[in-house]
């Protein structure tokens, strides 16, 4: 259907709900954007060649990171199109500077490529590294870019489309733009931030003769320029307040884009996402449905999936001795966790391989376990209950057990109505994950704030969030609004990151041994490589990484603050996370925890 959908295909996901029906909208404005998007990409590719000549006549190091901007600064005002159109290939035009394969789909290690890797060659040192590359690079990035522009989408751009993506241009700049994730070096984030603005106001002006409520455009539009003035005027990456410019400018923004949208009737199709097309921005969790993640619509959880989910997640009868529930190491009073570095294996003489992580917000977690081997919560509740160290179970034998309770037989029946056999294996499974869905935490006194509450956090929290999404590197994979590491505005893909983490918190341990994604798919680059757990309730989920080693906050954030394993001398090659300290005070160190503690919330799931 659209060229989008092959992003979606490339994560893995077996779950792909395409569009029922094509919107309607193909107007004269939709044709105006389309035309200002090929020009913008040829504007984009003539800096590039203008970067080509500064490297290639040898101009000094302050021309050419001059011309590099203007080149990033050129593409930030079509990147709402692009990455809406094109989301495959943003991997080689502005994706991390690191070799990438997942297993999945490429077991061979791609190269990076693309905007990323050039800035990261020119901005390293006094001058570029090896000028060769980043001319070759150069070059390929035209290419692509000049593809892209000799490209036609056989439905043409459609307007309902058109604000679907400048909404989510919005939510970038909030998770991937201020945040630093796409500028890591040069930390040109707040600059490029007010062009990607300046982009997405372009193609809002193309329907303001259609929108007959000026009031409403009049304000839009004066947001739009006074967010901009506000980006350029605070310039700085580490100082920068995002906070105030999320809260005052763009989830305003977001919202008032969202009215237009209204206003002129243009409707999307049904989709499946987690964060809903009528949310009015991105901190809106009410607007947050864990459905995007399962197996098919008649997998969803409803209530009566979700009681007996509940009641299974007790019972010691889906262990093979009938001693332990999943509870036994997901304990509600922990947030989930079980608070020791690795739970008891069911011998009683051992551990299992790694930390038990807390279960709030499971469902918004694309794939499951620290090595990322499950794709949904069905496939993770089977291989808990079946592993001989965890439970020793089997979803069978449980099943027949259950086919003789009257109790269950009903709750089954009633879950699964018109089932020839409610009380199966898989019935199980999906039950159990339809109570994992709903242990939603997202009512935190953060929340709250973004949501209208001025009052529900204090200066050293906001401080925090501003050092988790700015100097401390934190928000560049443990994304806003979840917090996780699946980023907006798609959901798709988590994150996966080698840190270097430590075999115990003694001086001088050697590097963790435990191999990580590596164990799957047995490709170099994922040594050591372990999916970003998220940070909602981590005050609560000590002790932390994949073994437990870090007994506090406080040691998590000395370890990030030294650069990880890199700082303690026991970094793997491939290590992921950057090795530069980040230098981080006392007081930013203090701020970082409050903010984590203000994404607590015990609240809201304790209904189920």
């Amino acid at each position: 259907m659209k060229t989008r959908i092959i992003a979606l295909l490339l994560t893995g996901l077996a779950a792909i709900h395409l569009y029922p029906a094509l919107p309607t909208g193909h107007g004269e404005e939709a044709a105006s954007l389309e035309t200002y998007f090929r020009r913008q990409l040829q504007a984009v590719t003539d800096s590039l060649t203008r970067l080509q000549e500064a490297v290639s006549r040898q101009a000094t190091p302050a021309i050419v990171r001059l011309h590099f901007s203007g080149s990033r600064l050129a593409y930030k005002k079509v990147e709402f199109l692009t990455e809406y159109y094109y989301p495959h290939l943003i991997r080689s035009i502005n994706g991390p500077a690191l070799p990438f394969a997942d297993g999945e789909n490429s077991k061979t290690i791609l190269p990076p490529k693309g905007f990323q890797l050039i800035e990261e060659k020119i901005f390293s040192g006094e001058v570029p590294e090896d000028t060769t590359a980043v001319l070759t690079l150069t070059a390929e990035l035209k290419s692509q870019l000049e593809e892209i522009g000799r490209q036609t989408d056989p439905y043409g751009f459609m307007d309902p489309y058109l604000f679907d993506a400048m909404r989510f241009e919005i939510y970038r700049i909030i998770a991937l733009g201020i945040s630093g994730y796409d500028s890591p070096v040069a930390l040109l984030s707040v600059p490029e931030a007010a062009a990607a603005l300046q982009g997405v106001q372009l193609g809002l002006d193309r329907y303001s003769k259609r929108l007959q409520d000026t009031a409403l455009q009049r304000r839009t539009m004066l947001l739009f320029r006074s967010a901009r003035q506000y980006l350029l005027q605070h310039r700085a990456f580490n100082t920068f307040d995002r906070l105030h410019f999320i809260t005052v400018y763009a989830n305003p923004l977001s919202t008032l884009l969202l009215r237009w949208q209204q206003q002129l009737q243009l409707t999307l199709p049904a989709e499946r996402r987690i964060l809903s097309p009528d949310a009015p921005h991105l901190f809106a969790t009410a607007w947050l449905h864990p459905n995007g993640y399962t197996p098919a619509r008649e997998a969803d959880p409803t209530a009566e999936k979700i009681r007996l989910g509940a009641r299974l997640f007790y019972d010691k009868a889906l262990s093979g001795n009938g001693q332990r529930s999943c509870a036994s190491c997901h304990q509600p009073d922990k947030a989930f966790t079980d608070g020791l570095p690795k739970s008891p294996s069911l011998d009683g003489s051992s551990t299992v391989a790694r930390n038990a992580p807390t279960l709030l917000n499971v469902g918004f977690q694309s794939k499951l376990f620290y090595d990322s081997r499950a794709v949904f919560l069905e496939r993770q509740v089977a291989d808990v209950v079946h592993n001989k160290t965890e439970m020793d179970g089997s979803l069978q034998l449980a099943a027949a057990a259950f086919r003789k309770d009257t109790t269950y037989r009903r709750l089954f029946t009633d879950a699964f109505p018109g089932a020839h056999e409610a009380v199966n294996a898989d019935n199980i499974a999906n039950a159990l994950s339809s109570y994992l869905r709903a242990l939603n935490s997202l009512q935190s006194r953060f929340d709250q704030y973004m949501n209208g509450n001025p009052a529900a956090l204090g200066s050293l929290e906001k401080k925090g969030f501003n050092v988790f999404m700015g100097k401390g590197k934190c928000g560049t994979c443990h994304f806003a609004p979840l917090f996780n590491g699946v980023a907006p505005p798609y959901f798709l893909e988590p994150e996966s990151e080698v840190l270097g983490v430590p075999a115990s918190d003694q001086p001088k341990s050697a590097l963790d041994k435990d191999p990580g994604k590596y164990i799957l798919w047995q490709i170099p680059i994922q040594q050591y490589a372990f999916k970003t757990s998220g940070v909602r309730n981590s005050a609560l989920t000590a002790p932390y990484m994949h073994n437990g080693v870090f007994r506090t906050l406080e040691d998590v954030i000395d370890f990030y603050d030294k650069g990880g394993g890199e700082g303690l001398g026991i970094a793997p090659e491939n290590q992921t996370l950057p090795k530069d300290k980040l230098q981080l005070n006392a007081l930013e160190k203090k701020a970082l925890i409050a903010f984590m503690q203000a994404l607590t919330d015990t609240v809201s799931y304790k209904k189920y």
